[in-house]
């Protein structure tokens, strides 16, 4: 995490024998700075490349007690920007029956600790309590902005409670007498992060590539083929299937496997032109935000049929970042041509597939 030089202002004493309205000499007091408002991009991504960046730009901002730190969210990826204030981190999903939660319409629940904001009044933010955006992100329902005005000097360490630890950040708060990077050189360290972050990702894509398994002949003349599943390195990371394009024969066998090198839980989707089930199932409280239920048709698996055909949903379910965890189909007896799949939690990021039938004879 990048720090800031914290500068000494120098006071500014008249000589003595300047004399003011009174008999006396006197020291002039530099005006306190105004109050600001910081900016930090929560994420970021390049969605036609099926790449993002779990991070907070800049990841440590340095601010004046009386500031306000805004965090807008900048990319598809659901994040949550959160101040623990010594508590444990909550689960993400949990059981909705111990919850005390009705197990309809799903037996999980986003966690309201972990998805409901929790602002302290007016915004105002000392550091001794929990603070919490709830769940941002571009869908609706989902937060948009979030900010704390700070109102004494310290450090505040905050985290991410869908990536983790490994997404954290950092506000620094000191007296008004020190001097700070205003909000826009800030924000310009954070687009640098940014910048050097999407100079790594080509280096990351060669390792993505090599995991590719090449495809293996059966004795029956039908072929199995290996596609892997996402890949992070550190902050980055690759929304994509590996290959993300395949060209299939009816008998073929195709198994998908989580990357040894992935964080991230994803699914393999194949809609035949169905809607896109959501990501939750709002249910309204009498008071308070809704709960949000994990859309079964979204988490849980579901075939209309032993192989793959050009009807119906397809659907691994949410298979969790385990290495070795596989997801497997045969191509049935499918007219040539495209036949593509997504990953239902971040085909908006890019994470887009292709099988493509083709005759028995063609290579």
């Amino acid at each position: 995490m990048r720090r800031f030089p914290h500068l000494a202002v120098l006071g500014v004493l008249l000589p003595c024998l300047t004399l003011s309205t009174t008999s006396y000499g006197a020291k002039k007091k530099a005006p306190a700075p105004a109050v600001q408002t910081y900016i930090v991009m929560v994420g970021a991504e390049s969605p036609h490349r099926g790449v993002g960046f779990n991070a907070y730009f800049p990841e440590s901002v340095t601010i004046h007690v009386g500031d306000t730190v805004q965090w807008q969210q900048n990319a598809n990826e659901i994040h949550t920007v959160t101040f623990l204030a010594g508590t444990t981190p909550a689960a993400l999903i949990i059981p909705a029956a111990e919850a005390g939660f009705p197990p309809t319409p799903s037996p999980l629940l986003f966690n309201p600790v972990a998805v409901d904001p929790a602002v302290p009044a007016d915004g105002l933010y000392d550091g001794t309590t929990y603070a919490n955006s709830g769940l941002m992100g571009r869908e609706e329902g989902q937060v948009q902005e979030f900010s704390l005005t700070f109102t004494r000097a310290g450090t505040y360490d905050y985290m991410c409670l869908v990536h983790g630890v490994m997404m954290s950040g950092q506000v620094v708060v000191v007296a008004p007498d020190v001097s700070v990077p205003s909000p826009n050189q800030q924000m310009a360290e954070g687009r640098k992060q940014i910048a050097r972050n999407l100079s790594q990702v080509p280096a990351v894509l060669r390792a993505a590539e090599a995991q590719i398994q090449p495809p293996v002949k059966n004795p029956d003349g039908t072929v199995t083929h290996y596609v892997a599943i996402g890949y992070t390195e550190g902050q980055i990371a690759l929304m994509q299937f590996f290959p993300d394009k395949l060209n299939v024969r009816a008998g073929d066998t195709v198994i998908w496997e989580m990357s040894p090198h992935n964080d991230m839980p994803h699914t393999v989707t194949f809609l035949n032109g169905e809607p896109e089930p959501s990501l939750v199932i709002p249910v309204p409280q009498s008071s308070g935000p809704p709960l949000l239920y994990a859309n079964p048709a979204t988490f849980f698996p579901s075939a209309p049929g032993p192989e793959l055909t050009r009807e119906g949903i397809y659907n691994s379910g949410v298979m969790e970042p385990v290495p070795g965890t596989t997801y497997t189909l045969i191509v049935g007896d499918m007219t040539p041509g495209p036949e593509p799949y997504i990953c239902l939690l971040h085909d908006t990021s890019g994470m887009r597939g292709t099988l493509t039938v083709v005759p028995r004879h063609e290579k």
